[in-house]
């Protein structure tokens, strides 16, 4: 009888300590977690290597309408939804002067995984590694689609697997190219 209370205690020790240090992510008041969240928030800055060895920065996208793919190096749903993501919104858009899309990876994964994560995807744009805290400063997670105007603002943060926010994603790209 002791032992059942014992672990009852512990794990509604583990609810309440996970509960409490979740991270909240930011929403605005209309926003369900069905819906993807919008805002008009100064996007952080953040300085990351590339795996090939190159810097990535938010402030060399400066006047660019910027799309930010976070995903897990390993993630499978990442994984599948990079090829969609390179022809919808890489390939589709290159071209146009005030439009760029990067990846980072939220893993913090090596230059070899995320080496890896390119080739099985096919993605042929900038992939910056050791993510995690890029990702907590833009209140985002793996899997995740974010779009920066080129004001320099977070104007669209998918708070869904990047499948699902992609066509909207799209739309957007759209609009701010017009």
């Amino acid at each position: 009888m002791l032992s059942i209370r014992l672990f009852l205690m512990g794990i509604s020790f583990m609810i309440l300590v996970s509960c409490s240090e979740e991270e909240a992510m930011p929403t605005t008041p209309d926003a369900t977690p069905d819906e993807p969240m919008t805002s008009e928030d100064p996007a952080p800055d953040f300085e990351l290597m590339t795996f090939d060895d190159f810097p990535l920065k938010l402030s060399d996208y400066e006047n660019q309408n910027l799309v930010i793919f976070f995903f897990g190096n390993a993630c499978p749903p990442c994984q599948a939804v990079g090829p969609d993501i390179e022809s919808q919104l890489n390939e589709a858009f290159k071209d146009k002067e005030n439009y760029s899309i990067i990846g980072i990876d939220q893993w913090d994964g090596n230059a070899a995984s995320v080496e890896s994560f390119r080739d099985k995807t096919g993605i042929n744009f900038p992939l910056g590694l050791m993510g995690s805290g890029v990702a907590r400063d833009f209140g985002t997670t793996y899997d995740r689609l974010v779009v920066v105007n080129k004001e320099g603002n977070i104007i669209y943060r998918g708070n869904s697997i990047a499948a699902n926010n992609l066509d909207e994603v799209i739309g957007i790209v759209t609009g701010l190219l017009e």
